[in-house]
């Protein structure tokens, strides 16, 4: 029994993670599309939804002790307090850069964010960087201060959606949190801000649900499905795939934001991007390649 269960395991993984990451690749499109909401109540729509559904999925999933262990670790719940400000902040950012004509930019955030974590890792957690990595970083490097040259400007969303994104990852790799338990507890913090965010928002007569269609809020409430979904997948597909591989499979995400942002949105992709993006994408290739000779050493020495 176990045998033939197997292969449709191994095929589950993958195609789960390739899901994950073609959800978030395509989210930008959904973002642009409640872009008649201000980017705030797009937030604050993100977190409410998402935290009833992850709430509906603890019970239906039997994650409950998961979440009862949570809320029982002060320690815990602090972490998870400014885990959920760090994802708050990147989605605001991610959301606000798609509907103000810099999803392109977004793109590089996620391009460039395996490396910001690297760099987090040694500074944090105490683990060494080989030459090839090291290299590989300054090529980055290189790469965003082309940008820099070119329009006498950091790309400030790029820069802080990878690092607000780095930093969440280090907690969240601190955290012994069920994934959807973790998430719920993250939008329960954020709810009370929400809500009154919301209501504020009433009062003055500008907030988009409930008052521009039926269509319109479905929109709203489907950033709910559009937050948990992929955070499912990633979760099951990290549990039955090997991990070497779902890190290169993240790359079909900015990858799809940066076809979104240029054939969807018509952002301009100039000179000075084409540059940038031949550093970026040669820092990490070298970077991927250094990642597989490592994993095959590793192997041949096992």
């Amino acid at each position: 029994m176990s045998r033939s269960n197997k292969p449709a395991l191994i095929g589950a993984g993958p195609l789960a993670g390739l899901c994950a990451f073609v959800t978030w690749g395509i989210a930008g499109a959904y973002f642009h599309a409640v872009g008649f909401a201000d980017a705030m109540e797009i937030l604050s729509h993100r977190v409410l939804w998402s935290a009833l559904l992850t709430l509906i999925l603890i019970f239906a999933l039997g994650r409950k002790k998961a979440l009862l262990d949570l809320l029982r670790s002060a320690r815990t719940m602090g972490l998870l307090f400014i885990t959920s400000l760090l994802i708050a902040g990147n989605w605001l950012i991610y959301i606000w850069s798609v509907n103000h004509g810099h999803a392109l930019e977004a793109s590089l955030g996620y391009y460039i964010m395996p490396l910001i974590m690297l760099i987090l890792g040694r500074i944090f957690l105490n683990e060494q960087l080989n030459r090839t990595q090291i290299i590989s970083v300054v090529i980055v490097t290189a790469g965003v201060l082309n940008l820099l040259v070119f329009f006498g400007t950091l790309p400030w969303i790029a820069l802080s959606l990878a690092f607000l994104f780095g930093f969440y990852g280090l907690l969240r790799k601190l955290i012994p949190a069920d994934p959807i338990a973790g998430l719920f507890v993250e939008c329960l913090t954020l709810l009370p801000l929400a809500l009154i965010y919301l209501g504020w928002l009433d009062s003055k007569g500008e907030m988009a649900f409930l008052h521009t269609g039926t269509g319109h809020d479905a929109l709203l409430i489907g950033l709910g499905a559009m937050t948990t979904f992929p955070l499912v997948m990633f979760a099951f597909a990290a549990r039955n795939m090997k991990f070497g591989a779902l890190g290169l499979m993240q790359y079909v995400n900015p990858t799809m934001q940066l076809f979104v942002a240029v054939l969807l949105f018509g952002e301009p992709f100039t000179q000075a991007h084409l540059i940038t993006y031949i550093f970026v994408w040669c820092g990490l290739a070298l970077f991927t390649w250094d990642n597989l000779r490592t994993a095959r050493l590793s192997r041949a020495n096992s």
